[in-house]
């Protein structure tokens, strides 16, 4: 159908209706706001978000991505008006500027989590590109040695734990940025492991330690 044929049968059938918001405006829809509606409502409801970009013949993962910020706010907002107990057993209404309500938030995206760091994770958006993040794994200056290979095992397994999760849940792109950090700490992890005693790793390299070079 074309789509001003479309338009003329949404703008009858809304006069028909006489459709008024809670002053009692005429309300002005767009095709659009249902594509819009459906989108959330698909987020809302746990749909991945690869998904939603091919149900809604969306260009770009940033088109989508606009639904996915609003979950957040849903989510969030749902979060607020839970109810919690404290250490003394009693119930309390969490509110948005209580400060128990910030750090169980974000105990709880935490599950949110989109790559792996040394000290934790990351949740920025996935449309969104960080400079920061594990910048250390590539550094031609990044110095480590056989003695932090517990650390670097250790966010080894969290990777690999992420990219099980993201892929059961068809999130490819949290798959894919957690496979380039595996790869790194894998390199990383073999040099170690080739190390001889006195030697250390330096830009990727094995190198002796009081090398002045």
């Amino acid at each position: 159908m074309p789509r001003g044929t479309w338009v003329e049968h949404l703008n009858t059938w809304l006069a028909t209706i006489e459709l008024v918001d809670e002053r009692g405006d005429h309300v002005h829809i767009t095709p659009h706001q249902f594509r819009h509606t459906l989108g959330t409502r698909l987020i809302n409801n746990d749909v991945p978000q690869h998904v939603v970009q091919k149900l809604l013949d969306h260009m770009s993962p940033a088109m989508t991505a606009v639904y996915a910020r609003l979950h957040d706010k849903t989510v969030r907002e749902k979060w607020e008006k839970a109810v919690t107990v404290n250490s003394q057993g009693e119930i309390i209404q969490v509110t948005e500027s209580d400060p128990l309500s910030n750090a169980a938030w974000t105990r709880i995206s935490l599950g949110r989590a989109k790559q792996t760091l040394p000290n934790g994770y990351c949740g920025l958006p996935l449309i969104r590109d960080c400079e920061h993040a594990n910048p250390c794994l590539t550094c031609p200056m990044f110095l480590t040695a056989p003695e932090f290979l517990p650390h670097h095992r250790e966010q080894r397994g969290r990777t690999l734990k992420i990219i099980e999760t993201a892929k059961a849940a068809g999130h490819i792109r949290i798959a894919e940025k957690n496979t380039k950090i595996l790869d790194n700490l894998d390199k990383i992890i073999t040099t170690c492991e080739s190390c001889d005693d006195g030697e250390v790793v330096f830009g990727g390299k094995i190198t002796q330690l009081d090398d002045p070079s």
